[in-house]
């Protein structure tokens, strides 16, 4: 059986972390969720939610995602298998499903959005010195990862690279002014799959039929949407980048806040916030999950309240902008550097 584990600090998240409990026990009951967490109202949850149990990281090695790789290797101390999900997840189908059909033995981890970066994983472990063995085409996105006691060295040696003080001087520094290399725990872990750990059997959740992206405009990326619109059913939704739904307490102005304006537009448009809406009492009914702007009023009545239809023309308009531009900016760090 598997055994979900996450990790927050942020008493900000809470309603995160709640959402992905209430959706893995709706979807997955047989599941059960560990959280390491300092955080008052996570523990507040523990007794209210039944899949949900909370423990002390005081001695989890590191914190934020630098505490993933610890996080892993105590929960396979429980579990022989465990699933890693960020607490921006919403589990919204059959993710038994989605992990019974994996290849036995091998690494899960999510692809990083839609556009490949054929030397991306490989120039990262260049510049940590290592040597590459193999070339992946996609970067990896750790917000979701499901390991097995066989990778053990694997996570050991991820943990000993994020308590590196080149990575950590590097966390100190502005997300658009690191190396590609040290944005973060994604980074490394794509390094040491292509170096060190080329050995590793790697499976791919792929975006669009095991799981949906959301990030910005396109971040639901319009490949995606069309999958759905033919018949997917991914296991959940993944609401990357630096904005949160349970960030907007009010609507950005339109004229001062342009970019967070539309952020919440394209929020309000996602399968995050339809999958969230089920879960809004339990939440007491926070304003972020009403629709508060004439824009993705409008743009759901055009799409008939479909998810992957009423955000089409926004995504459809930022796809067009990254062909025009010459592609996408370069994503890392689950997608934090993503724009509308």
């Amino acid at each position: 059986m598997t055994l979900v584990c996450t990790y927050e600090d942020r008493d900000s998240a809470m309603p995160g972390l709640e959402l992905l409990a209430r959706s893995l026990l709706d979807h997955a009951p047989d599941l059960k969720l560990l959280c390491f967490s300092p955080c008052v109202g996570a523990s507040a949850l523990a007794t209210q939610i039944p899949n949900l149990t909370i423990e002390s990281p005081d001695d989890i090695a590191g914190r934020g995602w630098s505490a993933k790789p610890d996080v892993l290797l105590r929960a396979l101390e429980l579990a022989p298998d465990v699933l890693w999900l960020d607490t921006d997840v919403i589990v919204i189908g059959d993710l038994d499903g989605l992990l019974a059909s994996a290849p036995p033995g091998a690494l899960l981890v999510g692809e990083e959005f839609h556009d490949l970066q054929p030397d991306g994983c490989a120039n990262r472990a260049r510049a940590w010195g290592l040597s590459v063995r193999r070339n992946l085409d996609r970067m990896v996105n750790s917000g979701s990862v499901r390991v097995t006691r066989v990778h053990r060295p694997l996570l050991e040696r991820w943990r000993t690279l994020l308590a590196d003080d080149r990575f950590t001087e590097a966390q100190r520094l502005p997300v658009a002014q690191r190396p590609s290399h040290l944005v973060g725990d994604q980074d490394v872990l794509a390094a040491l799959l292509v170096s060190e750990f080329a050995d590793v059997p790697l499976h791919y959740l792929r975006n669009g039929t095991d799981m949906l992206q959301h990030c910005g405009a396109n971040g639901y990326h319009v490949v995606d949407r069309l999958k759905v619109l033919r018949g997917a059913r991914p296991a959940f939704v993944h609401m990357l980048g630096r904005y949160k739904p349970w960030s907007f307490d009010k609507v950005p102005d339109f004229r001062r806040a342009r970019a967070d304006y539309f952020n919440l537009v394209c929020f309000e448009l996602s399968p995050f916030h339809q999958a969230a809406a089920r879960y809004a009492t339990h939440l007491g009914r926070p304003g972020w999950l009403e629709r508060r702007t004439r824009l993705a009023r409008l743009l759901h009545r055009l799409g008939g309240g479909n998810v992957a239809l009423r955000g089409m023309p926004l995504a459809l308009l930022a796809w067009g902008a990254e062909r025009i531009r010459g592609g996408p900016p370069p994503l890392s760090a689950a997608g934090k550097n993503q724009l509308p």
